[in-house]
């Protein structure tokens, strides 16, 4: 009995150990976790894993939400975490040796798992790096305000001392030339009085001599 295309092509897919082998060297092969979780880059090995795995003639896909690559990868990899802390836990069991499957997802998981704790570790290194580089900033910032207050402080103490310095020089000017206008008012006073004394002295001069010379008045 033939199958009718259409009513296939709606069915969901059934994955098998082979389909899983598929993905996984899929994925070994685009090194899909070198790429940030939830990244566009990661987004885009998603999808084109997805349609590499469809267009492939070797096994028949039918992967019709792209997004369910990444839900079996991680149905994959919990139940082999799980198996896996069940045989560290189990003691004196055999455990049965790993196939190709086995090996693809602990190989896939380890690179998941580092570079999610390296990307962690630069994120830390990225958010102190910048801290850093903030607090020596604010800390340039402060000293380049204190070297201004101390400028400003500078100039002001400058002025100060050249308002002094003058003021004492203005003082000192001033008293010279009030010393200076008392001794010529002293002189005035003594010349003053040196005039008068010799006009008397010529007037009694006049009054007694005879006869009278022409010089008196």
């Amino acid at each position: 009995m033939a199958v009718d295309p259409k009513k296939k092509s709606t069915t969901q897919m059934e994955w098998t150990k082979e389909h899983d082998i598929f993905l996984l060297r899929e994925m070994l092969a685009s090194d899909i976790f070198h790429y940030r979780k939830g990244s566009p880059d990661r987004g885009r090995i998603w999808d084109e894993i997805a349609d590499r795995l469809n267009a492939t003639k070797d096994m028949v896909f039918h992967i019709k939400e792209k997004r369910s690559v990444r839900d079996r990868w991680n149905l994959l990899k919990n139940k082999f975490k799980k198996n896996r802390r069940e045989e560290e836990a189990a003691s004196g069991i055999e455990v049965d040796e790993q196939d190709e499957k086995d090996i693809l997802i602990e190989e896939l998981t380890d690179q998941e798992e580092t570079t999610k704790e390296s990307i962690g570790n630069k994120e830390k290194a990225d958010k102190v790096a910048a801290e850093d580089v903030r607090n020596k900033a604010l800390e340039r910032l402060g000293e380049t305000k204190k070297r201004k207050q101390e400028v400003d402080g500078n100039d002001v103490t400058k002025n100060t001392r050249v308002r002094r310095s003058t003021e004492g020089a203005l003082t000192f000017l001033k008293e010279k030339a009030e010393q200076e206008l008392e001794i010529r008012k002293q002189d005035q006073k003594s010349n003053s009085k040196l005039n008068i004394n010799k006009y008397n002295s010529s007037n009694r001069l006049c009054r007694w001599s005879k006869p009278r010379t022409s010089k008196c008045k």
